[in-house]
């Protein structure tokens, strides 16, 4: 008997142990298909299609615009993306993006000014909201094909963050937007999207691994 709850014992920690390292992703898209992109909204001037594994975006005519996605509800999230500069001077990300797509917070990437920075629009004009002097852009370690980057954009109440590569880069507080939809783009721009992941409150799970690969895990455990 105590060899049989020593075994319990052993399953139950390293069945524990194996939702701990579970993906926390609650969305990941890997554009694999059109599907993913077909109820997705375009901005003025922006155009977008699935090629080869990634979303190819294309923003003309000097706009800040892209597409955008989920729910106007969401407020508190973490989006991650991994993009390439296909062309053109810039890369942004939006969060809180408001209906109509004019109002919104965006981080850019700026190849103008080598820099990084981060806007608030209200009735369609910018308010710069970066809180100091613009970090450097940092150098892509990336460059095959057009410079990529990992780049990340929280929103948790009033604070907005933005990482590239790992690294925090602005850290700033408005109260503009308590929520509202992320978004991908750029302006005179056409950037590769290879992933997009999204997690927060309120923003349904879907499914990172196999729906078995849990069971079969289980089951080895039972066999030791």
């Amino acid at each position: 008997m105590k060899k049989l709850n020593l075994q319990c014992l052993y399953i139950c920690v390293c069945f524990a142990f194996i939702l701990a390292i579970q993906p926390a992703v609650a969305i990941r898209y890997e554009f694999d298909s059109e599907k993913e992109i077909a109820d997705w909204e375009l901005g003025p001037q922006a155009t977008a299609k699935v090629k080869d594994g990634m979303l190819e975006l294309t923003v003309a005519g000097g706009q800040n615009s892209g597409i955008y996605f989920g729910e106007d509800n969401w407020s508190d999230y973490r989006m991650e993306v991994k993009a390439r500069k296909a062309a053109g001077p810039y890369f942004h990300l939006f969060a809180r993006v408001q209906e109509p797509a004019v109002d919104f917070y965006f981080l850019e990437i700026s190849y103008n000014s080598h820099t990084t920075s981060l806007f608030m629009f209200s009735g369609g004009a910018a308010n710069e909201i970066t809180g100091g002097p613009r970090p450097k852009r940092p150098d892509s370690k990336d460059t095959k094909g057009g410079d990529a980057y990992t780049i990340v954009f929280e929103t948790e109440g009033e604070t907005l963050r933005t990482y590239i590569d790992g690294k925090l880069m602005v850290e700033n507080q408005d109260k503009t937007y308590d929520k509202g939809r992320p978004g991908l783009g750029g302006r005179d721009s056409t950037v590769l999207y290879e992933y997009v992941e999204i997690n927060g409150e309120g923003i349904p799970p879907t499914a990172v691994e196999p729906a078995d690969k849990l069971a079969i895990t289980w089951a080895e455990l039972k066999r030791q």
